[in-house]
């Protein structure tokens, strides 16, 4: 006979249960892998029987239906040299861009931040991205982790900082892509670009190459080496300017988390495919930087397009070469991006924060088809903006989502420090403040050094994010006390069983 008091040690099942463990109090840890987002213990049902569904039931609402998608089989073909090279088109690509940082700030502040900045910006962004890519492995990176490690309210604020950031993000692709195709016609040379879709189908290592080869063939046209022109800094440095830009150069490592359930191996994939990538990008600023101050020592002259037009000056054959390059490497920047974005994009549909159509899928090829329309009607509008204004508002909602990230991955160290994660950053606990640390510092540096207006419009725009999420909130289902004789549960999390 079914007993309905309390005053007994209720039998509680979860849907990890094993076949043999069907009696009993049985606990699913919030570490364990196989478990849905708890946040704590004690959202464990206790001994005392409350009749109340669990606090995460509210939080996570429509788990089920979340965890049945992400669950889907995705075809793991992304190895360590195919995603090595999607980090580089997707921190980098070329030095495409790099031009009004030395505008902004002279040679020698870019040069320091090449060597620096590798470090203290880009390292931990891409340790911190392994981890969590192999402890969370789907699609969705970065909208996952925070909503798994900070909860809720700070998911909800970190998912519109991120969909902010890549609306801005996208744009910047097609400007520089006008820029160069406007340097290159301008140079009087009637090359066609109708190749451009074909070598659009090349793998990307060989994109990379192809890239980065005139950079590195540069200083062999180069008749005199004068190194003085290294010390230069601008007589009065746009910080706002310079930072936003420079730092907009090394972001995106968080990105490669958008395509961890693609990933092979991810314990053994993203740390190789960190330091292939690392090498590349330090290689991509260094050399075109270096050499092309040498050639055109007057800072006031770069701006976009300025290294095709240095290139063309040193060898008119190099400067063709700089001007295709640069077109291939805004397109396939273009496409790294929008595809981790579009991912990120349809993981916040996913969790019922924006409305469901845009997570609507190609099924054959798993596309989210819908977020990349979006997303291409968004780049359509914003691309009329001018560049400078597109990178400063990219880097700052970039810059806040990172706060969150980092926090979310200090957080899941402490609160789930027992899940399984294929990689871990070395050193523990002390590894993982070491790299956060010089982050935080840095990202406050670069948010107290924007100009007034920019915190103005993205503050409104966190205003209506907080407004939006109330309204959400407060027309979100009530979660149902119930008493269920049922052999699992929806949420992973165990009801009392009559």
């Amino acid at each position: 006979m079914a007993t309905t008091s309390f005053d007994i040690c209720p039998s509680i099942r979860t849907r990890f249960d094993s076949p043999d463990e069907t009696n009993g109090l049985h606990r699913v840890s919030p570490s364990s892998t196989e478990r849905s987002s708890l946040k704590s213990w004690n959202n464990l049902p206790s001994l005392s029987g409350s009749q109340n569904l669990l606090e995460s039931q509210l939080e996570y609402d429509n788990i089920e239906v979340q965890t049945r998608k992400q669950s889907r089989n995705k075809t793991r073909t992304i190895n360590h040299i195919t995603l090595g090279f999607i980090a580089y088109f997707a921190v980098a690509a070329g030095p495409f861009g790099v031009e009004d940082a030395v505008r902004a700030a002279g040679a020698y502040p870019v040069l320091l931040a090449v060597v620096l900045l590798p470090f203290t910006w880009g390292l931990p962004q891409a340790l911190m991205t392994a981890e969590l890519s192999t402890m969370i492995d789907e699609n969705g990176g970065y909208i996952l982790w925070v909503r798994r490690g900070l909860g809720q309210y700070a998911g909800w604020v970190n998912a519109f900082n991120c969909i902010a950031s890549n609306i801005c993000d996208l744009p910047t692709y097609p400007v520089l892509f006008c820029s160069y195709v406007e340097a290159f016609l301008a140079s009087g040379y009637g090359y066609t670009l109708s190749g451009t879709e074909q070598w659009m189908q090349w793998s990307s290592v060989i994109m990379s190459i192809f890239v980065l080869a005139p950079f590195i063939l540069e200083p062999l046209s180069v008749e005199t080496f004068n190194l003085a022109t290294w010390g230069s800094v601008a007589p009065d440095i746009e910080w706002s300017l310079f930072l936003s830009t420079i730092l907009w150069n090394y972001q995106g490592w968080d990105s490669l988390g958008c395509v961890a359930g693609e990933v092979k191996d991810g314990g053994r994939t993203y740390p190789i495919a960190i330091m292939i990538a690392m090498i590349l990008i330090t290689i991509n600023y260094a050399f075109p930087v270096g050499i092309g101050i040498m050639v055109q020592s007057d800072i006031s002259q770069w701006h976009e397009g300025s290294l095709e037009t240095i290139a063309m000056t040193t060898a008119p054959w190099l400067g063709v070469w700089v001007g295709v390059a640069a077109v291939v490497a805004t397109l396939g920047e273009f496409n790294v991006v929008m595809a981790c974005s579009s991912r990120a994009l349809w993981a916040t549909a996913d969790c019922k924060m924006l409305p469901s159509f845009l997570a609507i899928e190609w099924e054959r090829f798993g596309t989210p088809i819908a977020a990349v329309v979006f997303q291409t009607l968004t780049t359509g509008v914003l691309m009329n903006f001018p560049f400078e204004i597109l990178v400063v508002l990219d880097t700052f909602f970039n810059n806040l989502t990172l706060l969150l990230e980092f926090f979310a991955f200090l957080r899941l160290k402490y609160v789930e420090k027992d899940a399984e994660r294929p990689f871990v950053v070395p050193f523990g606990n002390a590894g993982a403040w070491a790299i956060t640390l010089p982050k935080i510092m840095v990202l406050s540096g670069v948010l107290i050094a924007q100009k007034r207006s920019v915190w103005m419009i993205c503050g409104l725009f966190n205003v209506v994010v907080f407004g939006t999420y109330l309204v959400w909130r407060r027309f979100q289902p009530a979660p149902q006390a119930t008493r269920v004789s049922s052999n699992t549960t929806a949420y992973g999390t165990g009801q009392l069983l009559s």
